[in-house]
């Protein structure tokens, strides 16, 4: 995959399938923007929700007359949100659109192979209690034991999602479900992912 960065920020990749140069545009529905513009401080540069949605459609038909093929994903706050939390990125519209490119990977056939990130300080608290985790004698093993995995899967052709998760809520589900293995970790961050995925809302016309 290749990309570059285009004016605003609107993220271009060459689509693995298609082998065209593609976009992802995020739209927000129009009944949330006035909370979006609470939480992501580059909507306040537009006056209202219809002058936004001109400003993301005369993106879209820019890049479009450039030969990009657009896709513009609506996208929900309150997932867009939690998303933002666990990876830490700022909340603003690239944020946003990289929101909307990460879901709509996630909604394209065939489904991604999604791979839990745990980051140092929730390892070293959890590293006893978590069967998976303790199984590693620090974490930079922990580390190049996934990048293993991720090379594997790249290497047969997997496409490969990685999304930080927050390991106390997977400890609460785990008990739930009986099981604390290095797959259950994965298949914990795979059920946020699809909830992150298919919690939206269409925007208005």
């Amino acid at each position: 995959m290749s990309d570059s960065d285009v004016e605003a920020g609107i993220r271009i990749f060459v689509d693995r399938q298609s082998k065209a140069e593609t976009a992802v545009i995020a739209l927000i529905a129009e009944q949330e923007f006035a909370r979006a513009q609470a939480v992501v401080p580059d909507l306040n540069l537009y006056s209202d929700f219809a002058d936004w949605r001109d400003s993301r459609e005369g993106f879209q038909m820019g890049l479009a007359m450039a030969g990009v093929d657009v896709k513009m994903v609506p996208v929900a706050l309150k997932p867009f949100l939690a998303w933002r939390r666990l990876t830490g990125i700022a909340a603003n519209e690239r944020a946003l659109d990289a929101f909307a490119s990460t879901i709509l990977l996630f909604r394209t056939p065939p489904e991604p192979t999604v791979l839990a990130f745990v980051g140092e300080p929730e390892f070293a608290a959890h590293s006893r209690n978590v069967s998976a985790l303790a199984t590693h004698r620090d974490y930079q093993q922990w580390l190049r034991h996934r990048q293993t995995i991720r090379i594997k899967a790249a290497m047969s052709g997997l496409r490969v999602e990685e999304l930080p998760i927050p390991l106390d809520d997977f400890v609460e589900w785990s008990v739930c479900i009986g099981q604390m293995c290095e797959t259950s970790i994965d298949r914990y961050a795979q059920l946020l992912l699809e909830h992150f995925a298919y919690d939206f809302e269409e925007p208005e016309s």
